[in-house]
């Protein structure tokens, strides 16, 4: 198993990890909400006004994706295919290693943005105004985890270091995420943006107003690989490797994401709620900052 790819993987999965050790586990569907969603790239030879239509009923714009960000360049493939909107009902319609393979070639850019209403329009500016002043309040590191966050991930291209916060994954609050998004692990570390992690029975939470926040979850293939309250390894590991480890596969089905990039001077193409921001470079568990593809970001 090529140890960079297991890796990133078990770093995409560690803020997941988080709430198993909370207690939280088992099934469900996608939700709702405002600007942008997740996905990845396509070889499909569809014009580019035909969005491509992935499993999960996410619509991706052909193109969005070039191969050529920063975040496609320092992770070729993407740290799981809940992040690309791979398999239905989260991703635990992949069963095997090899459906992850496939799936984390799959969609991956743009999705395709949901009109919304009036009311729901104004129902997410008031969430975004909410979210906003949160990353104001932890713009470091050591901001985070003075109010009670702590590491759960290293820094990874496309989704940055975790920092969570266990008491707050049982519901959905826009001003009050459970996890925060920085751009490294040292106490000057900047904010990048605002992850949702949330336990939630039958289904996606409720989550911001409208159909475009897209949650997803990472239970391909088994779930990830977990070591008491560390994960070992990502989706892609089978579970003899993982017993081979001292790990256990565990599926976390009734545990769901979204993140939310909304920071100043972070603008991710691929949309606000994205599960990968294509402007985020870097290097695996370094910063958002290192070469040989470091992140345009100001």
């Amino acid at each position: 198993m090529n140890s960079r790819f297991s890796v990133v993987k078990i770093a995409a999965g560690a803020g997941v990890l988080a709430l198993a050790v909370a207690g939280c586990g088992s099934s469900a569907k996608p939700s709702a909400s405002g600007p942008t969603t997740t996905a990845a790239p396509s070889t499909t030879t569809a014009p580019p006004t035909q969005a491509v239509v992935s499993e999960s009923a996410v619509r991706v714009i052909p193109g969005s994706a070039t191969g050529k960000s920063p975040c496609e360049k320092a992770a070729p493939t993407p740290a799981s295919p809940g992040q690309v909107a791979g398999g239905s009902g989260g991703t635990d319609s992949i069963k095997t290693a090899a459906d992850v393979a496939a799936a984390e070639h799959g969609l991956r850019g743009k999705v395709e943005q949901v009109a919304l209403t009036k009311s729901e329009q104004s129902a997410l500016e008031a969430q975004m105004a909410a979210a906003k002043r949160v990353t104001r309040a932890y713009p470091t590191v050591k901001d985070a985890e003075a109010a009670g966050y702590s590491m759960s991930t290293p820094y990874v291209p496309c989704i940055g270091a975790h920092y969570t916060n266990i008491s707050l994954v049982k519901s959905f609050d826009a001003a009050h995420p459970s996890e925060l998004l920085y751009a490294g692990t040292s106490p000057d570390s900047k904010i990048l943006g605002l992850s949702y992690l949330v336990y939630h029975t039958n289904g996606a939470p409720p989550g911001f107003a409208g159909p475009n926040d897209r949650w997803h979850q990472h239970n391909s293939n088994g779930g990830l690989c977990l070591k008491g309250s560390v994960v070992i390894a990502g989706e892609e590991s089978t579970r003899q490797q993982c017993a081979a480890m001292g790990g256990r596969k565990t599926l976390l089905t009734d545990i769901w994401m979204v993140h939310a990039w909304i920071v100043p001077g972070v603008a991710c193409d691929w949309g606000v709620f994205s599960g990968e921001c294509p402007e985020l470079g870097g290097r695996l568990g370094g910063t958002a900052a290192d070469g040989p593809y470091p992140s345009k970001i100001s």
